[in-house]
């Protein structure tokens, strides 16, 4: 499933660049900044680090994890933790923590990407289609989520 009708401006790639240089596949956090010399880890170290009290997880699918939408087109919150899943088996994630982020692919033509992108105002479909679109074939065995 590709996660459709999410388009942020300046989120994917675009033009002839899509599907292509370091940024078409985010596998974490660390990863992603790599391209970026030391200097401007130095300079903006706020752009450079996550923000406090946000954590990024990664876990393979399913990934045991109940969400319920807040208010409309805002976003999700654990609600509950499947008991032997993969999220409660790895112990980071917990009742009450709301999702920031993750990992969506999407697919143009016979190109696709990997990004991580803001889950806040999404509605609860919407989140569940990003975490979805995660699929071994596009060679993400797990889905990101901060």
């Amino acid at each position: 499933v590709a996660c459709r009708g999410v388009a942020v401006e300046g989120m994917w790639t675009s033009g002839l660049s899509y599907g292509k240089g370091p940024f078409r596949f985010y596998r974490d956090f660390e990863d992603w900044m790599k391209p970026f010399p030391p200097e401007d880890r130095d300079a903006y170290p706020e752009v450079f680090n996550l923000p406090e009290h946000t954590y990024e997880v990664s876990l393979n699918k399913p990934l045991g994890i109940v969400f319920e939408e807040l208010d409309s087109g805002r976003g999700v919150v654990v609600i509950d933790l499947v008991e032997g899943g993969n999220a409660a088996m790895q112990g980071m994630v917990k009742v009450g923590d709301r999702l920031t982020a993750m990992t969506a692919v999407k697919i143009i033509g016979a190109k696709w990407e990997r990004r991580l992108i803001p889950a806040l105002d999404f509605d609860f479909d919407t989140v569940v289609g990003a975490i979805g679109s995660n699929d071994p074939k596009w060679g993400g065995e797990d889905c990101v989520l901060q």
